[in-house]
């Protein structure tokens, strides 16, 4: 019975990962958020970067996004945040502001 459940299993993520196509995403630049890349490309895998980097071979079928002249910043989710700072308007005697509050804003 183990052995039928693991099959099946295995077919169902085989055929869902057959039904989302690889992407290929080629831009100008790349920022790998300490340097920039010229040339370089990011494959995707479902939900997961599955390859970064200067010509990539990627599977057939693969579905190509080009973006010429544009930046390609891969698995940047917040560019910018300072989440441990203290608020703007602060004096010197006001308490710190906690970062669950700051990540909630």
């Amino acid at each position: 019975m183990g052995k039928a459940w693991a099959a099946l299993l295995l077919a169902i993520v085989t055929s869902a990962q057959a039904a989302d196509p690889p992407i290929l995403l080629r831009g100008a630049r790349l920022f790998d958020g300490s340097q920039v890349h010229v040339g370089w490309e990011v494959l995707v895998r479902g939900d997961r970067i599955a390859a970064v980097g200067p010509h990539l071979t990627s599977p057939a079928g693969t579905r190509v996004i080009d973006w010429p002249g544009d930046t390609i910043m891969p698995g940047m989710i917040e560019g910018h945040a300072h989440l441990f700072l203290h608020p703007y308007n602060e004096t010197s005697s006001a308490p710190r502001v906690p970062w669950p509050m700051r990540a909630k804003r």
